[in-house]
């Protein structure tokens, strides 16, 4: 084998660990350095006071690792090699280049290391673009697969949005706390409607909140911060040597409640969008959120707990017809209410729906979401 780490071997990564483990110790001879491996990828961190010195002192242990890499058969490719230069607001006559043996290596706003983008600010605005741009073109390979109509049932629709917003929330440990004052976030809350509202066959009208909540997807802000917290309390727990499954579990159920806290506070702010769905999800939010993943939320259902859909009013008030009126019965105002309560060409299936509740009253659309937070039937 000439380059890269050895594939598909059991043996392989332990003997490659071996053997690339007097890399590492070059930071032991080294004060205020430190050198990072993941596999091949290797990270030389040098600190300091003075810009100058720092930057000779890591040209030379760069120098350094190169050649015991060199020593082990392997090949630095330089033209993949990135730098970065850490420093306060107020230094000036920055360097603009790193020796990497006879190459020089300008140094880079930001660089990527192990798939996420880091900057000198450590705003990960990089970061965030280029996983807008990853996540568009994932989205944009799963719509023409998923119509309104007759397309796949709600639990494959989910398969999809955990694939963007995995792509979305990697490396979030790193980067949960830069995102809530990032100017980025807008962007991806966009990516994130258009998910969610492709999980629940909605219109394109249907506000954040609302597709959000019907999709059970938490938005990006709260689910990077509760990831965050997770990996560090979980760490902590680790090194102190007491960590087992049942600790993992209460430490994600606890941030998981934290998280339910932080959405219900930011959704009862009033005068915002999706008022209507707010007021059906909002009061049963922890119970919805845990609902089973079953075929449940389609097309038709969607339409009655948004209040976006095939009724004359809202029909109206997007231009796509000149009046309110219900053209199955004619009553004035054809909205939700009057297609589950009042119009005359729905009494068979209101009855059906009502003996299958076991109701002697009207039914409410509190009543529709409690029997889908109950029943695996849908």
């Amino acid at each position: 084998m000439e380059a890269g780490v050895p594939q598909g071997s059991v043996l392989g990564p332990v003997l490659w660990n071996i053997a690339f483990d007097e890399i590492l110790d070059l930071a032991e001879e080294e004060e205020d350095s430190s050198v990072i491996c993941y596999a091949d990828d290797t990270l030389i961190v040098v600190t300091g006071k003075d810009c100058g010195l720092t930057r000779l002192r890591t040209s030379l242990l760069v120098a350094r690792a190169i050649l015991r890499i060199s020593n082990l058969g392997l090949k630095v490719a330089k033209e993949k090699t990135e730098a970065i230069l850490f420093h306060g607001r107020g230094l000036t006559h920055l360097p603009s280049s790193i020796m990497v043996g006879d190459a020089s290596i300008s140094l880079s706003p930001s660089i990527k290391y192990l798939g996420v983008f880091v900057d000198i600010r450590w705003t990960f605005s990089d970061h965030f673009r280029y996983v807008d741009q990853k996540a568009r073109k994932v989205i944009r390979a799963f719509n023409c697969l998923m119509p309104n109509l007759r397309g796949p049932d709600e639990r494959r629709r989910r398969l999809f949005a955990n694939v963007v917003l995995s792509v979305i929330l990697y490396g979030a440990p790193v980067w949960g706390d830069a995102i809530a004052t990032s100017k980025l976030l807008p962007a991806l809350y966009r990516l994130q409607r258009s998910v969610a509202q492709r999980v629940i066959s909605a219109y394109r009208t249907v506000s954040s909140n609302a597709a959000l909540l019907l999709a059970r997807i938490p938005p990006i802000k709260l689910l990077a911060v509760m990831r965050k917290r997770a990996y560090e309390r979980i760490k902590t727990h680790r090194e102190d040597g007491n960590m087992d499954a049942q600790t993992i579990k209460e430490i994600r159920d606890s941030e998981f409640a934290n998280l339910c806290e932080a959405w219900r506070d930011i959704l009862k702010k009033p005068n915002t969008p999706g008022e209507f769905t707010k007021l059906i999800i909002v009061p049963r939010l922890e119970a919805w959120l845990n609902r089973a993943s079953i075929n449940g939320i389609t097309f038709h259902i969607t339409q009655v707990l948004t209040g976006h859909g095939c009724f004359s009013k809202y029909l109206r008030r997007i231009g796509r017809k000149t009046n309110t009126m219900c053209f199955l019965c004619g009553e004035d105002v054809d909205d939700v209410y009057h297609t589950l309560k009042e119009c005359p060409a729905w009494d068979t299936q209101r009855l059906t729906f009502k003996r299958a509740l076991n109701l002697s009253r009207d039914f409410t659309l509190g009543d529709i979401l409690d029997d889908a937070i109950a029943s695996r039937d849908s």
